[in-house]
């Protein structure tokens, strides 16, 4: 991280305290119970800034799952007539990028089916180097068959939903994110979803509400933990 992006993380994180000074103080004027606001106020910023990180990596892995899909299919396309030179420096491309896909929410590093058959791949890149011009048949056809099967499992990552990061962000301080591991997409972006609410978003909402904060509370945190 360089000094400026340094910088204006620490801009945004004091942005946010002061944001949520303002929040005590109009929701304890509005009679909500002290302990109860700092508890909730104090887990809403941890998750705030925890689901910001989140959605970063997140957005990051996608973006080096977006690029070895593009070189997969160029490879695929155009491996047959593309010198050799040209289509090795694609694989070792290839292969720096697969190592930056993972997520907990998108290909997990526990995948052990999708690190296997990239871990063939590498191997198979490696030997590339060893062989000589005009042994390359088969071992071509293993090749095409492995990035067949890689970008198979690109192109299924990549139409996952996103999920709820601040949602996401509170589980992981409460429970053992290992615990998602086994479910499919939608079925874990529905249950930390249903998670945050049962545990701490609705009851949050219940103090807001009698503030008249709720949407300033909603809009606080799609601007940090997105952005937007």
């Amino acid at each position: 991280m360089s000094f400026a992006e340094k910088a204006a993380l620490r801009r945004k994180s004091k942005d946010l305290k002061n944001e949520l000074k303002d929040l005590k103080k109009n929701l304890l004027s509005a009679g909500c119970e002290k302990g109860r606001v700092t508890q909730y106020l104090n887990e809403f910023e941890d998750a705030l800034e925890i689901g910001n990180s989140l959605q970063v990596q997140y957005n990051d892995a996608g973006e080096h799952l977006r690029l070895a899909r593009e070189t997969i299919g160029k490879l695929l396309e155009c491996m047959g007539e593309s010198p050799a030179a040209e289509v090795d420096a694609s694989l070792q491309m290839l292969a720096a990028e697969l190592d930056l896909v993972y997520h907990d929410c998108s290909i997990r590093k526990d995948d052990l089916d999708f690190l296997s058959t990239v871990e063939s791949l590498k191997q198979m890149i490696a030997g590339r180097k060893q062989q000589t011009a005009g042994g390359t048949g088969m071992s071509d056809i293993m090749l095409r068959s492995e990035l067949e099967n890689i970008k198979a499992v690109l192109d299924d990552a990549a139409g996952w939903s996103a999920p709820d990061f601040l949602a996401l962000a509170y589980y992981f301080l409460h429970e053992d994110k290992d615990a998602l591991g086994e479910m499919e997409n939608e079925q874990r972006n529905t249950y930390i979803f249903s998670y945050f609410r049962e545990h701490f978003m609705g009851a949050f909402e219940t103090e807001c509400n009698k503030a008249g904060l709720t949407q300033k509370v909603h809009e606080l945190a799609q601007a940090y933990v997105y952005g937007e």
